[in-house]
């Protein structure tokens, strides 16, 4: 599905310039740099891009408005000292209006080179919420391959907790398992780290504490008022889910080969928003198992499937699943 236009007057002004160019031969230059400004204020930038390489300069009426598409085209190809130059030779162009849109393209690409956003309108609703945004503290992390990486701004510590996590059990109280990193707020975590953050930075990567290496464990991050829970599974597990066809496959993560016998335990999501037990059972010869397949219509009231994939070997993997569409 495409884009839609949720502007009435932007989307009536592209519609009339579209039925415009409908009864020319071939769009004039002057017409390219129009379409290519439309195409930009509907972040159809690849589209702009295409359109402006097609305006011949020397033919173009405009040449301030030229160089203004040309900096921004050149911004979001990447071309930052391309862009920096043509900012630099409006910033201070006697007009207003022209003059703070080539400031805001120096200021993006100051940004981009990670210095703070500067307000030039102190009416602009979008440039006083880029500064307020800039200065909020905020924090996301990963965790892969027994590894946390933490990006963050405006932060001076974090809080770490470490929780142990009883796969099935958890999966069993609730199988979506994103929900579940709640539970954890009123346990008392196995392991606890504080990290001192630098201000000159915006990301830190640390490794899972040894003793967590080959467990199931919750991470969870405290810093600037806000928590923030991840789960990890330490697993050797390579998982294939065919949506589709509503069939999985295990297999050893470094060999490939199918793992037959591990158990597998299947929830689902009801069109009502009930989670109940759905079915389980072990993997074929070949690591693979239905996990739709029922004696029973219930699969017609199922919105959503969530997965356990447990090995005492191999480990735990938790996944969803979107109902079949055959």
């Amino acid at each position: 599905m495409g884009q839609k236009i949720l502007n009435n007057r932007f989307y009536q002004q592209y519609q009339r310039l579209m039925k415009t160019l409908s009864y020319q031969p071939r769009p004039a230059d002057n017409d390219l740099l129009a379409v290519t400004y439309y195409l930009l204020l509907q972040d159809r930038v690849e589209d702009a891009a295409e359109t402006f390489a097609r305006v011949n300069r020397v033919k173009v009426d405009e040449d301030l408005q030229y160089d203004y598409l040309q900096a921004y085209v050149a911004m979001y190809q990447g071309k930052l000292d391309e862009a920096g130059e043509m900012s630099r030779k409006y910033a201070s162009h006697p007009v207003d209006r022209w003059r703070n849109r080539f400031n805001e393209i120096k200021d993006h690409l100051d940004e981009i080179k990670g210095e703070g956003p500067q307000i030039r309108d102190e009416e602009d609703r979008s440039q006083q919420q880029t500064k307020l945004a800039a200065t909020e503290p905020g924090f996301d992390f990963t965790v892969e391959a027994r590894k946390v990486n933490l990006n963050y701004q405006n932060l001076k510590t974090c809080l770490v907790n470490f929780y142990r996590m009883d796969v099935e059990l958890l999966f069993s109280k609730n199988p979506f398992v994103q929900q579940t990193a709640g539970h954890f707020a009123y346990i008392r975590p196995n392991a606890t780290r504080t990290f001192n953050l630098d201000e000159d930075k915006t990301t830190l990567s640390f490794d899972l504490p040894g003793e967590f290496l080959n467990q199931n464990v919750m991470v969870e991050i405290l810093a600037g008022g806000v928590r923030k829970s991840q789960a990890y599974f330490s697993n050797t597990i390579a998982l294939q889910v065919i949506e589709n066809y509503g069939h999985l496959k295990v297999a050893h993560q470094g060999t490939g080969k199918p793992l037959k016998g591990v158990y597998v335990k299947i929830y689902a999501r009801l069109n009502s928003g009930q989670h109940r037990f759905y079915k389980d059972g072990y993997t074929d010869l070949r690591g693979r198992f239905d996990f739709t397949s029922l004696n029973t219509n219930l699969i017609d009231q199922v919105n959503r499937f969530s997965m356990l994939v447990l090995s005492d070997e191999h480990g735990a993997i938790v996944r969803e699943a979107a109902k079949p569409k055959m």
